[in-house]
């Protein structure tokens, strides 16, 4: 009886950029070449070079870019190259926009690992297959994931990253990496056949991140609102204790001595 091969493990590192098809074609084309160039000097500063070097069936998306990566790296990945990323995007972003004031270079980006069936030597495709790399670009639609962006400062948040349940565990939870675990954000998340918990990281927070955080506060409100009761309309209820002598006047709740004369 033959018994079928688990795929290897491996970590896979997906990122894409806000708001790139409201660019004009030309800015695309900058936009587009700038991603590999951005992801390499953050790998590099991070001391991370030969994860780039030694990348996994790299493949450009047009918005954004993947690739996958021996899981040994992953406490480093996630210690040092995001807030590398960030610094990294704020610097290209200042270029890019002297140039011409429209463009942005904001990132989302999302971390998994899990076995990926990798590409056969020699075909043209650079895709891998697998549940893992789907539910990476899923995490990158979550809605959690794009209201980070929405909701910080352009200016000084350039990029929000979603950590899958599972990196979460094997990484931060059990303190491989330096990043505390208490500096990421749960947030469940249900796109298309994907449901799950992300964790959120923000390495530069900005703007109403910093009043509500980096969670679902509006749907956290909407829970309290509705444990308000209203008052029913038209119903009004007074107390009046002690002595009362001429008119008294409906004015809510008395307590006390009431004289009218």
């Amino acid at each position: 009886m033959s018994v079928e091969e688990l795929p290897p493990y491996r970590a896979l590192l997906v990122v894409d950029t806000k708001g790139f098809g409201s660019n004009p074609a030309a800015t695309q084309a900058v936009v587009s070449a700038a991603i590999p160039d951005v992801l390499s000097q953050a790998f590099t500063r991070a001391g991370l070079r030969e994860v780039w070097e030694t990348a996994l069936f790299p493949h450009g998306t047009g918005d954004g870019y993947g690739l996958g990566f021996d899981p040994r790296f992953l406490p480093a990945v996630v210690t040092r190259f995001f807030d590398e990323l960030q610094a990294v995007l704020a610097e290209r972003d200042a270029r890019l926009r002297s140039a011409a004031r429209s463009v942005r270079l904001r990132m989302r980006a999302s971390l998994n690992v899990g076995p990926i069936l990798e590409p056969a030597p020699g075909t043209t495709s650079a895709a891998a297959i697998g549940s893992a790399v789907i539910t990476t670009h899923r995490l990158l639609d979550a809605d959690p994931v794009r209201s980070v962006l929405e909701r910080s400062d352009p200016d000084q948040t350039f990029l929000a990253v979603a950590l899958s349940q599972r990196v979460f565990e094997d990484v931060l939870a059990s303190e491989y990496a330096k990043l505390p675990a208490t500096k990421v954000v749960p947030a469940d998340v249900a796109i298309k056949e994907y449901r799950g918990t992300i964790y959120l990281y923000v390495p530069n927070p900005s703007g109403d991140l910093l009043r509500h955080g980096a969670g679902g506060y509006e749907e956290e409100l909407a829970v309290a609102r509705s444990k308000i009761e209203p008052t029913a309309p038209g119903s009004t209820t007074n107390v009046i204790s002690g002595t009362v002598s001429g008119s008294a006047f409906q004015i809510g709740q008395v307590h006390g001595n009431v004289n009218h004369g």
